[in-house]
């Protein structure tokens, strides 16, 4: 029984952590892996297309996989239906974050693509929001008179 109940996990698992097609993604989503799919074909010397595999979204923090196809570079670089992704390398990671789109790198530089999620993440990248902001104890600056008084005090 403990076999059993293993076993569909793992499947469950598996299914789970499949990549959403390309025709199931939204409007927003399709537009950042077009540019994804464009940049990561700029990107690798090989002669194979590159296409669309995954999209994680953390955040404001887009993470587009790319895997080559069976089928050869073509321009312009565009999502192919006819192509089947191939199990191989390269892979190539395309984040996109604040608006715009970091430049793809090999999914092998584990640090540098992490470096780059970080960066998005980070106050200074441009993210408008900080969380705990809209209080309006953030709101008061240093320079300013302390009010002395009662409003409203019966």
């Amino acid at each position: 029984m403990r076999g059993l109940l293993f076993l569909l996990s793992a499947l469950f698992l598996l299914e789970s952590t499949k990549g959403v097609k390309y025709e199931e993604l939204n409007e927003d989503d399709r537009k950042i892996v077009d540019k994804a799919i464009e940049q990561g074909n700029k990107k690798t010397e090989k002669s194979k297309h590159l296409d669309f595999y995954s999209i994680t979204t953390t955040g404001n923090v887009h993470e587009v996989i790319l895997r080559p196809t069976s089928c050869d570079k073509t321009t312009p670089s565009v999502h192919l239906i006819q192509c089947e992704t191939k199990d191989e390398t390269p892979k190539v990671s395309c984040i996109h974050c604040n608006g715009k789109m970091k430049p793809c790198l090999f999914l092998m530089r584990e640090k540098e693509i992490q470096k780059t999620k970080n960066e998005c993440k980070s106050p200074s990248s441009g993210n408008k929001h900080l969380p705990g902001s809209g209080h309006p104890l953030s709101r008061k600056g240093g320079n300013e008179q302390q009010l002395t008084g009662c409003l409203g005090c019966i």
